[in-house]
């Protein structure tokens, strides 16, 4: 009986001795044998995660005649779209994603899924400059919308210098010195200042503004950015974005397995298939899928199952990433049109320090008040709401208002983590090439906000781009 146990163990060992490829080994979780024949998917491609990407993707790949199954964590598709719905008044909030660009990709896919949209209009009310540290308005005056629109224009004519960056993190070698320089730096030798505290306002989540190399700024604030910022945003007539995710998981059914996490992969077989073992709210399923799509954050840490090759672990390690969160809170005491923009007049160009939060103001429900944080590094979310709640509790004081009770949470959305980058040194060195590369080997290819913007317009635009070498993979 030893002996035989002996045998076992040694065969088990060798097996998985034998198995490694590249760093990678083979799972012997993954044997479809040990699966009952029902919690075996087979799939032409297996999209993980279910956010902006992801859903456009799968999607997309339907209406091409490809089987899909998406991989979401989160009980509903949408990721950083998060709707708040207000169970006293039936009212909706948009949390976080509100605004879209004028692009055909963004009114086709709202209109396939009859969800209206309406030009994004900016509160009537302008919003009071506030330190949040105090709680006192400040006088502050920001520039006028002649020299913001001047130097625009001048940003402008830089960021054509560069036209590739508008679909990825496509650069030329050696990387020119502008895309590598802070922006601050960028800002003074091209005369900028009077863009920055708009840009502050518009790219939560990129901290600290200033400190940032340009590249990102160049690929947040890229030509689409530009123009739909003169010509107007678009958002959900029903403030509700939540409404296209919703009929977008009731178009793939089942083809979306909720409240689920990939805890196996291996990718090893060169012709396939792909093989994920999942953990669902009805037990282990084993997938089998010709293709990986994956759109989930690219960090080493938030891949935990994935078979990582020395290539892709290398890459992804160089990411560090930023912090962002979004909330929904009643009880404010605040009066009901006040909006509170975060501005420090002894910084440059006014740009406050965070971590922090950016705004303050009222949402579409009245007696709501929606709110936006963001910092350079994570922070816990317990630490974010107390820094909120503690924030107000100094407006409040600063503006006589005796609140008898606290502001409570009703809605609260960390999207951390949030604008990955990397060094200058990797930039320079050729990281986001070696990235790039990674499409398609291994029967995977990446998409999402680190492989392009935080940004569902333009998320959605260079999906259009990558499905065409993804239809390719799989004739």
């Amino acid at each position: 009986m030893y002996l035989t146990r002996f045998l076992c163990l040694f065969r088990v060992a060798h097996a998985y001795l034998s198995s490694k490829s590249d760093g990678v080994t083979k799972d012997p979780r993954l044997d479809p044998a040990n699966f009952l024949p029902e919690d075996v998917i087979t799939r032409d491609v297996c999209v993980v995660g279910g956010g902006s990407s992801g859903t456009y993707t799968a999607i997309r790949l339907q209406d091409f005649g490809k089987s899909v199954v998406v991989v979401e964590k989160q009980k509903e598709l949408g990721g950083h779209a998060a709707t708040y719905r207000d169970p006293d008044t039936g009212g909706t909030i948009d949390i976080t994603v509100i605004s879209f660009g004028h692009l055909d990709e963004v009114k086709k896919h709202f209109q396939r899924f009859d969800v209206p949209l309406k030009p994004f209009l900016i509160a009537p009310r302008p919003p009071d400059y506030v330190d949040f540290a105090t709680g006192e308005t400040i006088n502050f005056t920001a520039p006028d919308q002649a020299a913001v629109g001047a130097a625009f224009q001048r940003y402008s004519a830089e960021l054509s210098k560069y036209p590739k960056l508008q679909y990825g993190f496509y650069l030329d070698y050696p990387v020119p010195e502008d895309l590598l320089l802070p922006f601050g730096d960028f800002v003074r030798k091209y005369s900028l200042e009077a863009l920055v505290l708009t840009m502050f306002g518009f790219g939560q989540g990129y901290s600290p503004l200033l400190e940032l190399s340009t590249l990102y700024i160049f690929k947040f604030f890229n030509a689409r950015f530009l123009d739909s910022l003169s010509r107007g945003f678009l958002t959900t007539e029903r403030s509700n974005v939540g409404e296209l995710y919703e009929k977008a998981a009731q178009k793939l059914g089942g083809d979306v397995l909720f409240n689920s996490s990939v805890m196996a992969m291996d990718r090893s077989a060169a012709s396939g298939p792909v093989r994920l073992l999942l953990e669902t709210p009805s037990g282990r399923k084993l997938v089998l899928a010709r293709k990986v799509v994956s759109t989930i954050p690219p960090l080493t840490n938030n891949l935990q199952g994935y078979d990582l090759s020395r290539e892709e672990r290398f890459l992804f390690k160089q990411f560090f990433n930023n912090a962002y969160s979004a909330g929904v809170l009643r009880n404010t005491q605040l009066p009901a049109d006040a909006g509170f923009q975060s501005a420090e007049p002894d910084k440059p160009y006014g740009v406050p320090e965070l971590p922090g939060i950016y705004f303050l103001g009222p949402s579409p429900v009245n007696g709501l008040f929606q709110v936006y944080y963001g910092s350079p590094y994570k922070l816990t979310a317990d630490r974010v709401k107390a820094d909120i709640l503690t924030s107000i509790k100094r407006i409040q004081h600063a503006r006589g208002i005796n609140a008898t009770s606290p502001p409570q949470f009703v809605a609260f959305e960390d999207h951390t983590p949030f604008n990955l980058m990397v060094s200058n040194e990797d930039i320079q060195g050729g990281f986001y090439d070696r990235l790039n590369k990674l499409q398609g080997q291994r029967n995977t290819f990446y998409n999402g906000a680190a492989f392009q913007s935080h940004d569902s317009s333009v998320l959605w635009q260079s999906t259009e781009r990558l499905l065409p070498k993804i239809l390719e993979s799989l004739q």
